[in-house]
Formats: structure tokens, sequence, C-alpha cells
């Protein structure tokens, strides 16, 4: 037994272990919601990249651009979100 540290309540060690574990499911988020994010201009390179190969095929198809492709990556994003939202149990 080490003598010189403090000793600790069982409570206080409880509540430092919750405020660890809340701390930790904090960051986890963030990480998931920077992660989110940094997957948008991915999403709408790849739009892009589709939306031109339909365009080569059916003439009838815009092409779209960069700009126009995150919009719409963004706008699927929050449609998606409002109906998760809507059907939640």
């Amino acid at each position: 037994m080490d003598f010189n540290k403090p000793r600790v309540s069982r409570d206080r060690a409880r509540h430092l272990a919750n405020e660890r574990q809340k701390q930790a499911q904090g960051a986890a988020l963030a990480a998931a919601c920077v992660f989110v994010v940094m997957l948008i201009p991915i999403q709408a390179f790849i739009l892009m990249l589709v939306m031109g190969a339909v365009h080569g095929a059916f003439i009838a198809v815009p092409a779209i651009g960069y700009g126009t492709s995150v919009l719409f990556v963004l706008g699927a994003d929050l449609i998606v979100g409002f109906v998760r939202r809507l059907f939640r149990k």
C-alpha cells in the first residue's frame, strides 16, 4: 500500500470514473462528426463523376460541377437526417 497517495472515497472514485467516461464519449462523438464532415467532399466528388458519366451516356441528364454536387450532398444529408428523426422509435 502506498501511503504517499491521498485516499479517495468510493463515491469520489465513481464520480471521477463517470467523468472520464463522459469525456471519452464526447471525444468519440467529436471524432465521428469530424469524420462525417471529411466525407462530404469525397461524396460530392464521386457524385460529380457519376453525373458526368451518366451525362456522357444520356444527354438529357445535366452535367453538374463540384459546387453543385456539394450542395446536393449537403441537401441529401439534411433530408436523411430529418427522415431519421421522423421515424425514430
